[in-house]
Order: structure tokens, then sequence, then C-alpha cells
């Protein structure tokens, strides 16, 4: 089970991208093994050095099976030279962090994968959509 954000690669420019280990309560394991949490309107900043991913939606259930929707920020486990890199790359003008997917690795371990790009502007995305539309009539006529 893995959590996407389909707009991501839609709205930005991705020039790189990361897989980073996450670091999670035990309460939060669960839903995100069932796939109740978003990542659409998440994003990753740096604090104190370190790279978090903010705004992230995971929805809990409590002992009297209330559920509640809880925004965290849940720090994310890189290398010290990735870090750098990719503080670089957000203190230089346009470029954002975006988170992509969030899914469990063989060994079970929660990770997720970001990019690290611009924002596209809007006749950007009209130039994506015609491109998507013409490769899809091409493998239509293909395919007969």
């Amino acid at each position: 089970m893995s959590i996407q954000n389909r707009r991501a690669k839609f709205d930005y420019d991705l020039k790189e991208i990361y897989i980073a280990g996450i670091v999670l309560q035990s309460y939060e394991v669960k839903p995100l093994r069932s796939g109740k949490a978003s990542i659409q309107s998440s994003y990753i900043s740096e604090i104190k050095g370190e790279i978090y991913a903010n705004n992230l939606e995971i929805i809990t259930a409590k002992k009297d099976f209330e559920s509640s929707k809880t925004k965290t920020h849940i720090k994310l486990l890189l290398s010290k030279r990735e870090i750098k890199k990719i503080i670089g790359l957000l203190k230089t003008k346009g470029y954002t962090a975006v988170p992509m997917e969030i899914f469990f690795n063989e060994k079970g371990l929660a990770k997720m994968k970001f990019g690290v790009g611009i924002g596209k502007k809007k006749f950007d995305k009209r130039e994506t959509i015609k491109e998507r539309d013409w490769n899809r009539k091409k493998q239509r006529v293909l395919a007969k």
C-alpha cells in the first residue's frame, strides 16, 4: 500500500528525486499501512539543519472508535550530504520540495519519495496536457 501525490509531477518540474526514511510515532504506523493518510497539501522544509515533511494528514483511530485527523510534521532521515544539497536547492529562488509518495520497503520500513523542483506556470501545464493527449492518440493508432 502506498500513498501518492499525483499532482506533484503535474504541478512541478522536478529536477531531483530523493527517497528518505520517516521517523514515525507508534500510533502513526497502522494508519499509514492501511492508506489512511494524505500528502496532497504537504510540503517539505528545513528546520534547524534537518529536513521535515509538514502538513502531513494522518487519520488515527482512538480507543472509543472516534477518528481524528492530525496534521503533523515528520522528520525525514537523510545523509548529511543530501541534507546540505537539499537545503542549498531550497534556498535558491523558486525551488520547492514536494512529497510524491509514502511507501513501505521490503524490510517493512516507511519511506518517503520526494522531489525538488520549480513550480510550473499555467502554459507549462497546458503543454503537458497536450503532450499526454498526443501520446494517448499515438498509442491508440499503433494498437490498431
